[in-house]
């Protein structure tokens, strides 16, 4: 059985983008997350609502989509755990290898769902990037490993619903 996210399962509304450009290490945070971005990298609010933002990274390396989102299934049959650590686990999904869903380790529940959120080589309706960084393979621990899920303070710019990336 194949899982599917669609904008309209998570209650995203694509709206104008609005974008940041990166300094080194610059920390994009979002309702739930933290990412980290390379030098040269830009984040551009790709689509938002209510459940959660999805942001479309950009940078000599390659582009990669973040969601936070709360709610993701559990890991299936085929799903691959590729890292873990104190706070996480990052998940390869069996059915399309360029999706990570990340999981969080913590017992607090938001909004009555475990906190969650997928980077991903694909957009959401899985059309590929035009040059894709996520690919399915252990190159892309360089991605998944700069997102910092549950963690939202210490920001660069923070997403803020209904203004974008904000300072």
């Amino acid at each position: 059985m194949h899982r599917t996210i669609s904008l309209a399962a998570i209650g995203l509304a694509v709206i104008v983008p609005q974008t940041a450009s990166s300094a080194t290490g610059q920390k994009i945070c979002t309702r739930h997350s933290t990412i980290v971005l390379e030098p040269g990298e830009k984040a551009e609010v790709n689509g938002a609502g209510a459940s959660g933002v999805e942001l479309l990274i950009s940078g000599p390396a390659g582009q990669w989509i973040f969601v936070d989102y709360n709610g993701l299934p559990a890991p299936g049959a085929g799903d691959v755990p590729v890292a873990s650590n104190k706070t996480q686990t990052v998940v390869r999904r069996g059915h399309t290898p360029q999706i990570y869903a990340i999981y969080s380790k913590a017992s607090r529940l938001i909004e009555g769902k475990q906190l969650t959120a997928f980077i991903s080589g694909l957009y959401i309706d899985r059309r590929p990037l035009a040059q894709p960084r996520i690919k399915g393979n252990d190159a892309d621990k360089a991605v998944w490993s700069r997102i910092l899920l549950g963690q939202t303070s210490s920001c660069d710019l923070r997403w803020v619903p209904g203004q974008g990336l904000v300072s």
